[in-house]
């Protein structure tokens, strides 16, 4: 059981949760707030709204207005390791067969998400943020495997980031083409 504070009775479980969440950096704050309302985005937003004077409301309103409504691609968040904000890349969920080495060890597993600048791998093992990965891996429709260098930037239980060291032209290319494709 958490250790509680007595002055704060009930609450003191609310109240370590606010001076966390207060004393976290702007960029973790807006993940765990995507993590906290999911995909109901809609309802939270019309919440807000709702608690906003007229004058607010009318603010709001302008600007949206004037938004150009152009569909961005999805980025993904994630709490789990040490991420530390939200990724530069649009992601693509994948089943990929993947082989890599990590201090001369030889390791088989699966990549759950790609983009152009990195790949999720699922496993049970541990390693330590900032160790280089070899990577090797095919994608559908790509003539060769794909042979990456990366360091590991983030870790979780279910497994760990990689953010690619150095990504050809021809390579980033299929990547791209490969993550726009419909499922």
């Amino acid at each position: 059981m958490l250790d509680m504070d007595p002055q704060l009775g009930r609450y003191g479980v609310t109240a370590r949760l606010f001076k966390l969440i207060n004393d976290l950096p702007k960029d973790k704050k807006l993940i765990l707030l995507k993590q906290l309302i999911g995909e109901d985005v809609t309802s939270q937003l019309c919440k807000l709204i709702v608690e906003m004077s007229e004058d607010q409301q009318v603010i709001l309103l302008e600007q949206l207005e004037a938004m150009p409504m152009v569909e961005m691609p999805e980025r993904t968040v994630s709490l789990e390791g040490n991420e530390s904000s939200m990724r530069e890349n649009p992601r693509k969920p994948c089943l990929v067969n993947a082989n890599y080495r990590i201090q001369n060890k030889d390791y088989k597993s699966y990549i759950l998400d790609i983009s152009v600048g990195g790949v999720f791998i699922e496993t049970a093992e541990t390693f330590t943020i900032g160790q280089k990965i070899g990577l090797n891996f095919t994608l559908p429709n790509y003539p060769e495997p794909f042979k990456l260098i990366g360091t590991i930037s983030w870790g979780s239980p279910r497994g760990f980031g990689v953010k690619f060291d150095n990504v050809s032209a021809p390579q980033g290319e299929f990547l791209k083409s490969f993550i726009e494709q419909e499922k």
